[in-house]
Formats: C-alpha cells, structure tokens, sequence
C-alpha cells in the first residue's frame, strides 16, 4: 500500500523525489524551448515582411533621379551608400 509520508513518491525515499524533480526540470526546459522557437519563428517572418532589397532601394533611387527630384550629385552619393 502506497504511503504518502516522509518516504515520498511510493516509498522510494529521496530517490524517487530526485527523480520526479528532475523529470519536472526537464518538463520544463522543453516548454521554455518550445515558446523560445514559436516566438523566435514569428519573429524573423516579421523582419522578413519589413525587409527591402537593395535592388527595390536602387529602383526608387532610379525613378527619382528620372523623374528629377534628386540631383546627379545626390543620387551618385545615396547610390554610394546602398551599395
């Protein structure tokens, strides 16, 4: 018959203690890994929404120059620094 008292999970004393907490560590560490991975996953879809290409910035940079709302001068240096 199971007894509840000082001996713990069963009966098995201090061992069995040790191994239920380590199991409950372990439990543990994989729920902290599994929202760790859910959030990192969302996380890099957003930044991979909000990314713009260099070819996209040297496009608009190009429809400016065309349309002449930047000077050849501005546009060598911002093309400078995109690249």
């Amino acid at each position: 018959m199971p007894c509840w008292g000082w001996s713990g999970f069963y009966g098995y004393g201090i061992i069995g203690s040790l191994v239920g907490f380590g199991f409950m560590i372990l439990f543990l560490i994989l729920i902290y890994f599994i929202f760790k991975n859910l959030f990192k996953n969302n996380h890099s879809r957003q930044n991979q929404k909000n990314k713009v290409s260099n070819e996209d910035v040297l496009k608009i940079l190009n429809e400016k120059f065309v349309k002449g709302e930047i000077t050849e001068e501005e546009y060598i240096r911002k093309k400078k620094l995109i690249e």
